[in-house]
């Protein structure tokens, strides 16, 4: 997109059918930018209470997709020009919700305003008319979206990486674990139980206390 200078940015959303985003059907342009964004960022936590402990154990879960809230503006009163009416314009953008028979999924959408681009898929939108005419058409409206963030899974690959030198994991010691049976299911070989027994001072490796939370080292290399 190349704009001349002083020229308005419009917020854009392309929309593809696929979620590589290589199969483009169409593109949405907002009426009007919006005055704001909000991001949502969640993590997951897993609580689990060992024996005889008076709090559970808390261990990362993971991330959760990260979320973006836009609030969409709409005006046909004829204070600026527009080729289309309000409702066609809002069923153009709730149309980004709705099931799709080719692909089985609704569409993804890849929002762009200026040099921020947010990829992903809209998860709900609220609208609020405002205004109507004398046939009761609306002439004004107010849409809340809510768009979920989607990242292909070698995009993901590349930018989070499980075995990474500062990233450490818990192991909550059950009835009949074994130290090398950690090892094979963490780190897909038995002989890493010594890094594991030599991270928790374990003085006797091979008799794990179930409850017992263990602290699991990165995999060197």
């Amino acid at each position: 997109m190349i704009l001349e200078e002083n020229q308005l940015a419009k917020l854009t959303l392309d929309v593809f059918r696929d979620q590589r985003f290589t199969q483009p059907v169409g593109r949405w342009q907002a009426q009007f930018n919006p005055t704001e964004l909000s991001f949502g960022l969640k993590n997951r936590y897993t609580n689990e209470q060992p024996a005889g402990a008076s709090k559970p154990a808390t261990s990362y879960a993971g991330g959760e997709p990260d979320e973006l809230t836009v609030e969409f503006f709409f005006d046909g009163t004829g204070v600026v020009e527009a080729a289309e009416t309000v409702r066609a314009r809002l069923q153009a953008l709730l149309a980004l919700t709705r099931f799709q028979p080719e692909s089985h999924a609704p569409y993804y959408v890849r929002l762009h305003w200026g040099d921020f681009v947010f990829p992903g898929v809209m998860l709900s939108a609220d609208v609020t008319y405002h205004l109507f005419d004398r046939q009761g058409e609306p002439v004004r409206a107010r849409v809340k979206a809510t768009f979920q963030e989607v990242i292909e899974p070698d995009d993901l690959a590349k930018t989070e990486r499980r075995e990474s030198s500062d990233l450490y994991q818990t192991w909550l010691v059950r009835a009949g674990d074994t130290i090398d049976g950690i090892a094979h299911r963490v780190y897909g070989a038995v002989e890493f139980w010594r890094p594991v027994a030599e991270a928790n001072h374990l003085a006797n490796p091979r008799s794990l206390v179930p409850g017992t939370v263990l602290v699991l080292p990165p995999k060197a290399g």
